[in-house]
This record gives C-alpha cells, sequence and structure tokens, in this order.
C-alpha cells in the first residue's frame, strides 16, 4: 500500500472509530495486535454494503460459522467479531474492493461485542413484544382500513400517511387537540381490549387515539408530541410490519434506530417521552442486521389529553415552559413551497451577484467527478448557480439550470448554456443524458418527499449507466477537524464556506446572508422568522417546523420581513435561507428510494456528504 493510500486508510478509520465510540458509550481504538473484533471500513449500509456482500469476502478465509457480522444502521462500517483470534484476517482482506468500495479493516482493542448486543434505547423507553395475537392483529386491521374508506370527517390524508382520530381530533396545524370538542366517534370497542391488555404496562387512561395508516415507503417526520395538550406517557401498538423509529437527542445529536416489531407495544416516558425526537425515515426498507421490506403498518398511537401546563424538566422542548417559539414540521405541500420560494428563491434573487462574486473556486471533488466522464458525455447541472462547473471541461457538454433567474442571467453573460427551472420539475427529456450534478441545492428542499422526488428527476434524465453526483451540507461540521474546538459561527459577509465553521443544533435551520453595502460597518443579526418560518400567533396557531438560526450575531429578537430579511441600522441587510442539514447516512437513504439506480459511494469532503450513484 502507498503512503497515499494508507494516510487514506488511517482517515477513513479513524471517522468510523468516532461514530463506533459515540455508539458504544466508550472510546474505541485500534490495536497493534491481534483481537477478536475487526473494524471493517467503507463495508457498511451507507456504501450500499450488505452482508452478503462482505460474506463474499470473508468465505474464503474463515468457517461461515466462527463469526458474526454486525451493521450499524446508515454507517460506512460494520463489525466483525471473530471466535477465535485470526491474525491473518486483516492481512487478507484490507484494500479488497467490494463493489466500488475499498475495504479498509483493523482490528479494535476492546471486545465491544457486549455493548453491540445490548439493548440501545432512548431513556425511558419500554418496549414490549407480542401483547396481541396474530389473529386480534388482523382484526384491528381489517376495522381501521374499513373506517378509513367511510371516516371523511375525522381523517387526515396527509402527504405521507392516512390518520384517523378517535376521542378527540389532533390539529397537525397547531399540534394542539381541542378539548371542547370531542369527536362522535370514540376510542373503538377493539381498542379497549387492547387497553385492558396493555393496563399492567402503562399508567395512564388514554382518552385520544390516532390511527396512522402507512403504505410501504412511508413515514412521519421526527418530532415530540406535545408537552402541554398530553400526560406523561405515549403509547403505540404497532400492527401488520415491523419498522425502524429512529429516536434523537436534540442536545447532543446523537440518533438511535428502533425496531418496533408487529404486534409489540411501545410506551415513551421520561426523557424518551418529553426530550428525545422520534420519527420513521419514508423508505420501503430497513436495515438493522439485515434488510427487510416493509409491509403496510398500522400504528394505534394512544395518549391521556389534559388542560394542565407541562412543569416537565425538558424545558427546551416544552410549549408550556416555552410559549412562543416554533416548534411544528412542514406536512402540507402548499407550506413547503411557500418556505422554499421565500427563504430560498427570492433571497437568491436578490443576492445573487454578491453570492456569485464569493463563489469561484470548483471543489476538486467535483472537478475530479467531471474529470473522470468521457469524451463528449452530456452533462446537466442541476443547481449551476453561477456556473463555476458548466466550463471545468472543454470537451463534454454541460448545461445548467436554477430556480434563480439572476444566477442564470449571469451563466449566460459568461457565455454557458443555461436555462432557469424549479429542480422538482426539469424541463428535459428523459434518458438523454451521461451524467448529472446536483451541488448544494438540495440541502435547500423542505420536506422528505420532496428531495426524492428531485433525486427521482436527476436519475431520470440518466441513460442507463451514467452516473450523479450530489452534495449536501453536514450536519457533522466537525469530521475533517481533530476537535470540534474549532466550530464558530460562520462569516455571513459572503466569504467563501471552510470545513467547520457552523455548528448546527438541528437539522432545519436558516443561515443568514450578509450584503454589505461599500463601507458599512457590519451589524447584529436577528434570527426570528416571521410566519412562514415559524412564531405562533396569540391563539397558539403555528404552520411550519421549529427552525434555529445560525448567523454570526447569535439568536436576537429581529424579524424577517416578507423577503426574509433583517435591516440593519446600518442599511445592510441580512438575508436569510432555508437549509437542510444533512446526517451521516440521511443522503445514502434517499438515494436507495429512487427506483432504478444503485449507490456507488459516499464521501465526506469539507463539511458536506457526498453521494454518487449509478442508473440502471
Amino acid at each position: 500500500m502507498s503512503k497515499k493510500q494508507a494516510k487514506k486508510q488511517l482517515k477513513n478509520l479513524q471517522r468510523c472509530l468516532k461514530h463506533l465510540t459515540a455508539l458504544v458509550g466508550h472510546e474505541c481504538t485500534i490495536s497493534k495486535l491481534p483481537s477478536k473484533c475487526v473494524l471493517l471500513g467503507n463495508a457498511g449500509h451507507a456504501n450500499g454494503i450488505g452482508r452478503a456482500d462482505v460474506t463474499s469476502v470473508l468465505q474464503p478465509h474463515l468457517d461461515k460459522d466462527s463469526y458474526k457480522l454486525y451493521f450499524p444502521p446508515d454507517k460506512q462500517f460494520s463489525i466483525l467479531f471473530t471466535q477465535n483470534l485470526c491474525e491473518f484476517i486483516v492481512d487478507k482482506v484490507n484494500a479488497i474492493k467490494i463493489k466500488d468500495n475499498i475495504l479498509y479493516c483493523a482490528f479494535l482493542n476492546e471486545d465491544i461485542s457486549f455493548e453491540i448486543s445490548k439493548e440501545m434505547k432512548p431513556p425511558g423507553l419500554i418496549l414490549i413484544g407480542d401483547i396481541i395475537s396474530e389473529e386480534f392483529e388482523n382484526e384491528l386491521m381489517e376495522t381501521f382500513l374499513e373506517h378509513s374508506k367511510n371516516r371523511a370527517s375525522t381523517q387526515d390524508e396527509l402527504k405521507n400517511r392516512v390518520t384517523l382520530h378517535y376521542g378527540y381530533k389532533f390539529d397537525y396545524k397547531t399540534n394542539l387537540v381541542d378539548l371542547t370538542a370531542p369527536l362522535e366517534h370514540p376510542i373503538p370497542a377493539s381498542v379497549r381490549k387492547v387497553l385492558d391488555i396493555i393496563q399492567p404496562h402503562i399508567s395512564i387512561t388514554p382518552n385520544q387515539l390516532t390511527v396512522n395508516i402507512y403504505q410501504p415507503g412511508q413515514g412521519i417526520p421526527k418530532h415530540v408530541d406535545t408537552h402541554s395538550i398530553f400526560t406523561s406517557e405515549i403509547l403505540s401498538v404497532s400492527l401488520g410490519s415491523d419498522v425502524v423509529m429512529d429516536f434523537k437527542n436534540p442536545t447532543s445529536g446523537k440518533v438511535l434506530p428502533v425496531l418496533l416489531q408487529r404486534r409489540s407495544l411501545t410506551v415513551m416516558s421520561g426523557e424518551s417521552r418529553y426530550l428525545w425526537h422520534h420519527g420513521i425515515t419514508p423508505r420501503k426498507t430497513d436495515a438493522l442486521q439485515d434488510v427487510v421490506e416493509r409491509q403496510l403498518r398500522i400504528s394505534l398511537t394512544l395518549r391521556e389529553c389534559t388542560p394542565d401546563p407541562c412543569t416537565c424538566n425538558y424545558p427546551s422542548q416544552c410549549d408550556s415552559q416555552n410559549y412562543g417559539k416554533p416548534r411544528y414540521c412542514v406536512e402540507e405541500e402548499g407550506d413547503a413551497a411557500r418556505l422554499e420560494e421565500q427563504y430560498v428563491s427570492a433571497v437568491y434573487e436578490e443576492i445573487a451577484d454578491h453570492f456569485s462574486s464569493t463563489r469561484h473556486s470548483p471543489w476538486p471533488g467535483v472537478v475530479k467527478f467531471l474529470n473522470s466522464l468521457p469524451t463528449q458525455s452530456l452533462v446537466v447541472d442541476v443547481g449551476c448557480g453561477n456556473g463555476k462547473y458548466l466550463g471545468v471541461r472543454g470537451d463534454i457538454t454541460v448545461i445548467g439550470n436554477d430556480n434563480s433567474y439572476n444566477l442564470c442571467s449571469i451563466c449566460q453573460d459568461r457565455g454557458h448554456e443555461v436555462f432557469a427551472c424549479n429542480a422538482l420539475n426539469i424541463p428535459l427529456r428523459a434518458g438523454t443524458c451521461d451524467s448529472v450534478i446536483c451541488i448544494a441545492m438540495l440541502h435547500h428542499i423542505t420536506t422528505t418527499q420532496r428531495r426524492i422526488t428531485v433525486l427521482e428527476n436527476l436519475a431520470g434524465l440518466l441513460l442507463p449507466g451514467g452516473l450523479g453526483l450530489v452534495t449536501v451540507w453536514a450536519q457533522e461540521q466537525h469530521l475533517d477537524l481533530e476537535s470540534t474546538e474549532s466550530c464558530k459561527p460562520c462569516p455571513t459577509d459572503g466569504t467563501e464556506e471552510g470545513v467547520g465553521r457552523r455548528h448546527f443544533n438541528s437539522q432545519d435551520v436558516f443561515v443568514d446572508w450578509q450584503h454589505k453595502k461599500p463601507g458599512t460597518v457590519p451589524g447584529k443579526s436577528g434570527t426570528v422568522p416571521d410566519k412562514s418560518g415559524t412564531v405562533p400567533d396569540k391563539s397558539g396557531k403555528v404552520v411550519l417546523q421549529v427552525l434555529s438560526c445560525v448567523c454570526r450575531g447569535g439568536v436576537s429578537g429581529a424579524v424577517p420581513d416578507k423577503s426574509g430579511t433583517v435591516p440593519d441600522k446600518s442599511g445592510t441587510k441580512l438575508y436569510y435561507r432555508y437549509y437542510h442539514v444533512f446526517v451521516e447516512g440521511e443522503l445514502a437513504g434517499l438515494i436507495r428510494q429512487v427506483p432504478g439506480v444503485e449507490l456507488v459511494q459516499v464521501t465526506y469532503e469539507k463539511a458536506n456528504w457526498c453521494a454518487v450513484f449509478r442508473k440502471l
């Protein structure tokens, strides 16, 4: 192995060790001596690598009964546990190519089999399996599928699922329940039977039921059930299909995927109820140890409504203790489009010239990708900005498009072929391009389903065998750094972004852009959005999700006007751009949901996640 390759291997393994350390709760290190635990870098679900792929590499060297494999969900590595010391295994399989990934291997100092095998879930989360029979499960599913055909008055057909309400209706616009307006449909007798069965495991008396009907590929955004309207426990009974629910600690950023088995009871109490956000990623398969296809799933969410304010120990997530702060998810398509128009499209129209003056150096990773394409290739750059990648090579044709007319005009002035359009509706003939690139654009799309639509549009442009490259901002801003101490709020004066200049406390954020005028002095930046971003009115009604703001001046009370800006006293305007920053494995997970493509590789470069995919 060359010196350059060895350096690359070490960097890859160190990044894997960071994630492994967070997973098991103590520091994991590489051993110079053989051990029974082997770290397999570039061999995880996030690389498109499965159990069969790794097994095929190990098969010539290890008996299939002499080892076990562990695949952390959506990570770029796996762990090999052997029954006996195998001094030779690292030398045998290190640097072997699996699909398009180079396998990097190293022995681990610690035996982490116990930490890996133990059940990892948020504090206060209780899982109880097989609480009802399969026959009773089928009866419940038939009941609610029939109700979904005849219950329009208490049914919501959301973008990502169908819901039914009993006892009281849960309002997705406000995340509240009107206790003065009970529904004519009480909790059904069949669910009362379920409550009798689970009574020994719960401490509340539910008076509200929400039934969620998920088709394969559907999910629900991460959220915390409203503190002020529901009591101390949230109950969920799963019917029809297993599913992985992700729990995320908003303070530490730690994500724990938890398997909810069909016919099981989930009880969220304490920290898991009040602090951790929970949600289901919209995809058709789940991968813990093996990849499992989702089936039709129905969840029964049982809660106890109360008029009393919440006095929990988690004020950062509590609407009773934090009244006036935005807190909800974008559920409606119209809300998403308005947010993108006001805080993406309109802003880039205003800052196009200044933005373009700061975007002049192509990223080496993108240039490398373009240079790898055959001559005479036809490439489309979706979200091309000022066109800095349109002229990288003279022997290929690159056509750009962007949603900003002013940025397209800059490209045209430079002699590039470009047209204006929204990435959600690209007016090009399908199957005509050799390659597509989408650089730093997808993170401006507000919902998971809309992001998948953009990726489907990119894939649709490709000829069979064509390659696509997508890059997005990473929430993990410091993986290229030795510590997180260098993470600081970013400059907002148009300086080119670098590694680790930001610190994101949540994935959905506003990032400010300061448009200086000659001779002006930068002022403090305001960060509280208006209705579109959102702040509740006096009635408590809220439209969109909590969106923290990342800016040099910290959080202050200034409110953007309808153009998404905040003027300071010097006359300089601060513009707010919406971003959804991606966590590790998220971009790969979205690409896997696009029909007819395969994930080639995922890399981390300069605080961005970069993915290459191929049209089948």
